[in-house]
């Protein structure tokens, strides 16, 4: 969609302090690490709009005002709010004025695929191009770990300010996961005491489901030996590939969980996680819960989709390219030893996660809106 000149007739109207417009995942709903900055600043007399996708209205909390993403009235909510929040590049946004704040929170805490600047040979011209004017507009970014805090420095076009605050979305990893998990057992009609384990593989460009893992049956059988009590699989793919969905087998105990509203809640109900070369391998490695990789596609991956920030094979995640392969992993699965590569590798990136982000970042904003 575009507006070319029209953005800029709002320049006329005034700008709001106390107005928030918020946006995830170009208007997919309530989730990352705005909708966690944007609880902690419920009922403080903001104005807080969120654009959002037609049919997604429904996921925005009672306080939150839904306007339409890409519309001329989510331009005109931009143009005349105080404060800009966005884990994406934005695609539809009015020239920012210099009273303006615009907070690019980013949406993963670290990654092991490279991005932006690192990634220009993998990356369409136009999507290049869109960041660096979305990097021009922006005022601050959120940092979770000094590693990222220089990667966003170095590699994102950007020249404001790297807040080391933590990463609102992680913030859930500190605190108690009870109600969380009785959310979710209770969203997937599951008993509570039920172990989880998430499989959560990223994208692929040829978007064929041929390349996830797709039977789960020696798995589940494999974490009830070796870790006991009743196990189920929740299968959860990227929005990019959410279609595939129907592609996998479910079942009593291998239950889809791709609509399921936030990712982070999936993680912390659950008690490992498989993925591959998904960001949140990390997130889990923040709540420091298990995590294997399982990976068929490693070298084919390295070739064609994305070079990577980190050795794969030394990251402190056991890592299998067959089946028979990760069911080993599991049952000879050393906890001690997992942990203590853990904390290795989280002092190595210099992580600053605390549970407090959300709040700290809420403080900032309620400060910019005085």
């Amino acid at each position: 969609m575009q507006f070319g000149n029209f953005t800029y007739q709002y320049w006329f109207l005034p700008i709001q302090k106390n107005k928030i417009v918020v946006s995830a995942h170009y208007g997919r709903g309530y989730g990352d690490s705005p909708k966690y900055m944007v609880d902690a600043l419920m009922n403080q007399g903001l104005d807080i709009v969120w654009l959002v996708q037609k049919g997604q209205e429904t996921s925005l909390p009672e306080g939150v005002r839904p306007v339409s993403y890409g519309t001329k009235q989510a331009l005109r909510e931009l143009a005349t709010a105080q404060v800009w929040i966005d884990n994406c590049r934005q695609k539809y946004s009015p020239p920012k004025r210099k009273s303006q704040r615009y907070i690019q929170t980013w949406h993963s805490p670290l990654r092991l695929k490279k991005i932006e600047k690192d990634a220009v040979n993998y990356l369409p011209q136009a999507y290049i191009d869109r960041a660096k004017r979305d990097a021009k507009k922006c005022d601050y970014m959120l940092a979770g770990s000094a590693f990222s805090q220089e990667l966003y420095r170095n590699s994102f076009w950007f020249q404001g300010d790297v807040w080391l605050t933590g990463t609102p979305r992680c913030d859930v990893f500190f605190q108690d996961s009870t109600i969380i998990k009785r959310r979710v057992t209770t969203d997937l009609d599951i008993p509570f005491a039920t172990k989880l384990a998430l499989y959560a593989p990223t994208f692929r460009k040829n978007m064929e489901a041929s390349v996830y893992l797709q039977e789960f049956t020696h798995v589940k059988l494999a974490l009830q030996a070796k870790f006991g009590g009743c196990w189920k699989v929740l299968i959860r793919l990227h929005p990019n590939v959410a279609h595939l969905a129907t592609e996998f087998s479910t079942d009593n105990d291998v239950l889809q969980a791709t609509d399921y509203p936030d990712m982070q809640e999936l993680l912390v109900a659950s008690d490992l996680l498989i993925t591959d070369y998904s960001s949140s391998m990390f997130d889990m490695g923040i709540a420091r819960k298990k995590v294997m990789l399982y990976t068929p596609d490693l070298a084919e991956y390295l070739a064609t989709e994305r070079e990577f920030y980190f050795d794969i094979k030394e990251l402190p995640f056991p890592l299998a390219k067959k089946p028979t392969e990760l069911i080993n992993q599991v049952l000879h699965f050393d906890e001690i030893t997992y942990q203590q590569l853990l904390a290795t590798f989280n002092d190595s990136i210099k992580q600053c996660e605390n549970g407090e982000a959300a709040s700290a970042v809420a403080n900032k904003i309620k400060a910019i809106c005085q």
